[in-house]
């Protein structure tokens, strides 16, 4: 009896074993069909899942790019910024630049037109009576009347600096060959330049020609006619473009 029991048991844990493991089987076969029918729903998360991230770090990547690219701006906005305000500060200079060149043309301008109408008012000598100093036949020398007929004429024009030119003519009579009377009437007028420079007179002031015969003021046919050709003249010519006092 107590045999037949223990078989009995055995072949209880048995059944029970087997019962067990047939569960167990179908239990891993529910789970496997569970998560076979789970998988696509699983990749198709995980991909979607992938795709978001993607799209979120282009996003981000744009986003970063916009940000550089706005800083970028920003910075060449600020440089344009200064180097518009530098040219305005330039053409501010210019402008004054061009409007201090504009005084200076003008100023200029009035100082030529001043100097111009002077120029053209130097051709406007007035010229004085000639005075004339006497000379001896064949000679050149100076007598003491024809050195204060010159003293005469140098006190007229002293102490001026300019505006006034002096003009000296030599003449002989009529006696003697032309060349010879040409070089006598030369140094008669060169005696006279001479005098006048020793009287403080600028040389540069006067100017000078012997002509000889010529321009005769009396008649050459008498002694007292060739006494009077015997002559030097000097004018006194005035310019109508600077005061006597300059």
């Amino acid at each position: 009896m107590i045999k037949s029991d223990r078989r009995y048991t055995v072949f209880s844990v048995f059944i029970l074993a087997g019962v067990l493991a047939l569960s167990g089987c179908a239990t891993k076969k529910f789970v496997r069909q569970q998560v076979g029918a789970l998988e696509p729903k699983i990749t198709e998360v995980s991909t979607a899942t992938k795709e978001n991230a993607e799209r979120i770090d282009a996003v981000d990547r744009r986003a970063q790019q916009g940000i550089a690219a706005a800083a970028q701006a920003d910075t060449k906005a600020t440089q344009a910024g200064t180097a518009a305000q530098t040219a305005d500060t330039k053409a501010g200079q210019a402008q004054q630049t061009a409007t201090t060149a504009t005084q200076g043309v003008q100023q200029a301008n009035t100082r030529i037109t001043t100097v111009e109408t002077r120029i053209a008012s130097l051709d406007a000598y007035t010229a004085s009576q000639p005075q004339a100093v006497m000379f001896k036949v064949n000679q050149a020398v100076l007598a003491d009347e024809a050195k204060r007929t010159l003293d005469s004429i140098a006190s007229q024009v002293s102490g001026q600096r300019s505006g006034y030119q002096l003009e000296i003519q030599g003449f002989t009579d009529s006696t003697g060959d032309e060349t010879y009377n040409i070089n006598l009437s030369q140094r008669r007028a060169e005696s006279v330049l001479r005098y006048l420079v020793s009287q403080n007179v600028p040389l540069y002031r006067i100017s000078i020609v012997g002509l000889g015969i010529l321009s005769p003021v009396a008649d050459n046919k008498t002694r007292a006619g060739r006494e009077q050709n015997r002559r030097a003249e000097v004018r006194v010519l005035r310019s109508g473009g600077t005061s006597a006092t300059n």
